[in-house]
C-alpha cells in the first residue's frame, strides 16, 4: 500500500461555472455584446462578500428570488452608464421576487459608498475588494452581470451592457421568477 494522501475529487462550483461559461462558447469574447445568454442547466454559485454596512452577504441568504448579479467598478465607464438603468429595473420589478445585486470588484470602501449615493443604487452593493468573486465567477470583463433563478442557478450571462428595461430583457427575468426557462437570447437594443 502506498502512504500517498488521497485529495478530495470535489471540484468547487465557481469552477464548474466557470468550466461552463468557457465551454458554452468558443472564448468569453464570444458572447454577444449587449444580449442574455443563456448558460447550460444546472449551474450553481456563490457569493460571501461584506455590504456597505459591513455586514457579510451571501447568495443564499436571497434564496426564492430572481437575482441579477452585477460586477461593476467606478472607474469601468460602460458600468456606470447602464447603472441607472439598473436602479430603474429594480425599481420596475421590486414586488416580483427580484433583486438587483451589485458587486464592486477592487475599490476602496469609501469610494464605492460615493458612487453607489451618487447613482441612487438602491439594492445591495457587495465588496470585493481582493477579486475574489471576480475570479470565482469567472469575470474577464466589466460589466459582466447574471442572472439567478429563484432557486439558486445561474441561468443567463451578459457580458458588457444590455438595456434592462428592455421588454424582451423583462420578460427573460419574469419569466425565471415564474420559474419558466425563458427565452435563449433577449437583445436588450
Amino acid at each position: 500500500m502506498s502512504d500517498a494522501r488521497r485529495t478530495s475529487s470535489r471540484i468547487p462550483a465557481s469552477w464548474i461555472l466557470a468550466l461552463a461559461l468557457a465551454m458554452s462558447m468558443p472564448f468569453a469574447s464570444a458572447l454577444a455584446a449587449g444580449q442574455l445568454q443563456a448558460l447550460p442547466p444546472g449551474l450553481r454559485a456563490e457569493i460571501d462578500l461584506p455590504d456597505l454596512d459591513g455586514r457579510t452577504r451571501t447568495l443564499g441568504e436571497f434564496h426564492g428570488q430572481t437575482i441579477l448579479v452585477n460586477f461593476w467598478a467606478s472607474w469601468c465607464t460602460p458600468c456606470i452608464r447602464e447603472m441607472p438603468d439598473l436602479v430603474r429595473l429594480q425599481q420596475t420589478l421590486q414586488d416580483e421576487s427580484f433583486l438587483v445585486l451589485g458587486i464592486n470588484v477592487g475599490e476602496a470602501d469609501r469610494r464605492v459608498q460615493t458612487i453607489a449615493h451618487q447613482l441612487h443604487m438602491d439594492f445591495p452593493v457587495l465588496l470585493d475588494r481582493d477579486s475574489r468573486e471576480f475570479e470565482r465567477w469567472g469575470v474577464q470583463v466589466l460589466p459582466t452581470s447574471y442572472l439567478v433563478d429563484p432557486e439558486g442557478n445561474v441561468r443567463f450571462a451578459v457580458i458588457g451592457t444590455v438595456d434592462w428595461n428592455d421588454a424582451d430583457v423583462i420578460e427573460a427575468i419574469r419569466s425565471l421568477s415564474r420559474g419558466a426557462v425563458g427565452p435563449q437570447q433577449a437583445s436588450g437594443k
